[in-house]
């Protein structure tokens, strides 16, 4: 992990900066659908655009969660269960990356 701090903390920042819009749109669109019944929610999650914005919200905010935690077990864990976490941590990111984007893949397109 040496030598990559800057990079790291510039794609940090950017998925942070890129997080603060689409939160906002995923804060207002949750509030607007209080109430829905299912049909309803589901049938605005099958909108292209707003499939395609919690896939990125998701994505995003998956990998966002990555970064951070990778740098909290590369800063407070120096054993060799740093280096499992390390894997389990992308494993956990990636597997919630995909189930989030196979969930979003069926409401949108498999109907």
């Amino acid at each position: 992990m040496a030598h990559k701090g800057t990079s790291t903390f510039i794609m940090q920042r950017f998925t942070a900066a890129l997080m603060i819009p689409l939160a906002i749109w995923f804060l207002i669109s949750v509030v607007s659908h209080l109430g829905a019944d299912y049909a309803a929610a589901k049938a605005w999650a099958a909108q292209w655009w707003n499939s395609a914005l919690l896939a990125l919200f998701v994505v995003i905010g998956a990998w966002h969660m990555r970064i951070g935690l990778e740098e909290i077990i590369a800063d407070y864990i120096h054993s060799g269960l740093g280096k499992v976490l390390l894997m389990l941590n992308w494993l956990i990111a990636i597997s919630v990356i995909a189930g989030a984007l196979w969930a979003i893949y069926n409401i949108s397109f498999a109907g």
